[in-house]
């Protein structure tokens, strides 16, 4: 499973993803998944340093493992558009 989050411009495109979810292709997760990389409300000083918390206590993988992680992910995507 793979989640992603996708910003929806308008009331079709939220119409078109509801007909795939009950076409049980996709699940329509109701959680906030906010990312403060985004447009947005603004935060205060107590919500960054939670989500510093948070970033800093998420789990890492080494940058040699993150390049071969990209090598494979790389390689599918590159079978899929041939």
């Amino acid at each position: 499973m793979q989640t992603i989050l996708i910003e929806l411009r308008n009331n079709k495109a939220f119409e078109e993803l509801h007909s795939l979810e009950e076409k049980d292709f996709i699940r329509i997760v109701s959680e906030d998944f906010s990312s403060y990389s985004l447009p947005g409300k603004p935060i205060n000083e107590d919500e960054f340093r939670a989500w510093v918390e948070h970033a800093e206590n998420t789990p890492t993988v080494s940058l040699n493992e993150a390049k071969q992680q990209w090598e494979t992910r790389k390689k599918k995507l590159q079978n899929l558009i041939k």
